[in-house]
């Protein structure tokens, strides 16, 4: 299979995801892009070059452990999808107070 990439919403990291049929896991990559001091190495400059990118902490999840993690990460969806939008929020919050919110102000 080839790796699948989910890039974080700040555009400077990622997940990898790889499935390793021939040792029955999952590989997961997480990626940092670009360089923190500015003085890179000539390899760090090759992986660059070639990759894109140049660290990684590998996860390596077996089937059971790859089973707890989709779990979580449905619980963790279905958590975001209960939440209440924000202007329903503000409404609900008026109607039952009787006050004006400044929708212009973070909560």
């Amino acid at each position: 299979m080839k790796t699948e990439i989910i890039n974080c919403d700040c555009m400077n990291h990622s997940l990898h995801v790889k499935v390793e049929k021939d040792y029955n896991c999952v590989n997961l990559g997480l990626w940092l892009y670009g360089f923190h001091d500015g003085k890179l190495s000539w390899k760090n400059r090759f992986k660059i070059l070639f990759d894109g990118y140049t660290d990684s902490d590998l996860i390596v999840l077996n089937k059971e452990e790859l089973k707890k993690f989709i779990t979580v990460l449905q619980e963790a969806h279905d958590q975001l999808e209960d939440l209440i939008p924000r202007e329903k929020m503000i409404r609900q919050f008026e109607t039952a107070t009787g006050m004006k919110i400044d929708r212009n102000r973070d909560l």
